[in-house]
């Protein structure tokens, strides 16, 4: 395994490296001229599956940036909390402040009682399940999603009414791969999936808590069978949003989706709104270029921004708190750069928060005294093999 985990790294470096020089050649090109451009290859640790598109070559949209790579200003104080030997985390969820989960690849679940300080491993399943997805409905009832790739392949789900102490077994959904599960009260829940083998994208959805197989039923969110990426929205009116090759909204909870292009003339990746009114879009590449970008709408979708940042992380994670306080995260694994940006203006302008040097792709808050919001990002790099941090700040 270790073997195959530096020989791929190795690869994919080597790989990429002569992907941005070919870019580089392409730029003398028409614009016109497809690309293979891609946003990353999952899973981290097991590679099958490039998230790419065959796209013309954009050149960086100057007129709409606002953020210069080597620009960083003082902004909110990140801690480096915990880090996880051996884990690729790729969601967290913390229900209390103090009580936090964590889903990884290679059947690994995490649990923190302290606020992220220290984490025990709760679940230690197969190498070969690898959980994308963990939300907490209570710090008892916990739900992961993923998948399992081995000489079988199938999306799964399991659930702890216990806090993690115990684990139902891989409940499968056949077929696919499973990425993010979101709630948005205890009976409706969202998972989407991976592009399947029938050439659309589905979801699967539950009005009824989704305990059971039979309480899950399956919808097609991407009739094209474009990918989405990991992070989707799920607000409590159970309008959901999600988008990758191609933009999709769903207005009950999953059961039926519209879709249309992506936000983003290359494509998309995650997505974040606050309210039916305020939403945000990121993506990125990691060939032929390391890049990434986030636009904005303040009318619910109807029209969106340029490029309001396009810097040198492809955009993995969005939390905001409020319409004019939020963060964008972020980075490339394989070229070990990442980081966080803030912005105090709704997205419109961004500055550098904090540089991790691993790709941060999860971030969860919740309030604590004093009207204060704790917030926590999760990532992953490659420096020592593989490994997994937890930054936070207090905002």
């Amino acid at each position: 395994m270790r073997c195959r985990l530096a020989c791929f790294v190795q690869w994919l470096s080597v790989n990429l490296l002569l992907s941005s020089l070919l870019g580089a050649l392409a730029v003398g090109q028409d614009l016109a001229t497809p690309l293979h451009q891609t946003s990353q290859a999952i899973p981290i640790t097991s590679p099958r599956r490039e998230l790419s598109a065959e796209r013309k070559q954009v050149q960086s949209e100057t007129l709409n940036r606002r953020f210069t790579a080597d620009v960083e200003v003082p902004g909110n104080t990140w801690h480096l909390l915990a880090t996880l030997p051996g884990a690729v985390i790729h969601d967290i969820a913390f229900p209390t402040a103090k009580i936090g989960y964590a889903a990884a690849e290679l059947g690994q679940v995490w649990k923190t009682t302290d606020g992220g300080n220290h984490w025990t491993e709760v679940l230690s399943a197969s190498q070969s399940d690898y959980f994308y997805g963990v939300d907490a409905l209570s710090t008892e009832d916990v739900i992961i999603s993923g998948f399992y790739d081995s000489t079988q392949t199938y999306g799964v789900y399991r659930w702890s009414h216990d806090g993690g102490k115990t684990w139902t077994d891989d409940l499968s959904f056949g077929p696919a791969w499973m990425q993010r599960v979101r709630y948005a009260n205890s009976k409706d829940g969202i998972i989407m999936e991976f592009p399947g083998s029938n050439s659309v994208t589905e979801s699967e959805y539950t009005v009824d808590g989704g305990g059971q197989l039979s309480n899950w039923t399956s919808s097609v969110a991407n009739p094209s069978g474009g990918w989405f990426d990991f992070q989707f929205s799920l607000l409590g009116n159970l309008h959901a949003r999600s988008s990758g090759i191609n933009y999709c909204t769903s207005l009950n909870g999953g059961e039926k989706w519209a879709c249309g292009n992506s936000v983003d003339s290359v494509f998309d990746g995650p997505v974040f709104f606050l309210n039916d009114k305020y939403g945000w879009v990121g993506g990125g590449e990691i060939s032929p270029n390391v890049e990434g970008w986030l636009h904005l709408t303040t009318d619910g979708g109807k029209s969106w921004s340029g490029r309001t940042l396009d810097g040198p992380w492809p955009i993995r994670s969005i939390l905001f708190l409020t319409d004019k306080t939020g963060w964008a995260t972020g980075g490339n694994v394989y070229s070990n750069v990442g980081g966080m940006y803030f912005t105090s203006d709704g997205g419109n302008t961004w500055t550098v928060d904090a540089t991790t040097n691993s790709e941060m792709g999860a971030c969860a808050q919740h309030a604590i005294a004093g009207g204060h919001h704790q917030i926590w990002c999760a990532g992953f790099n490659s420096s020592n093999g593989f490994e997994s941090v937890i930054y936070s700040t207090t905002f």
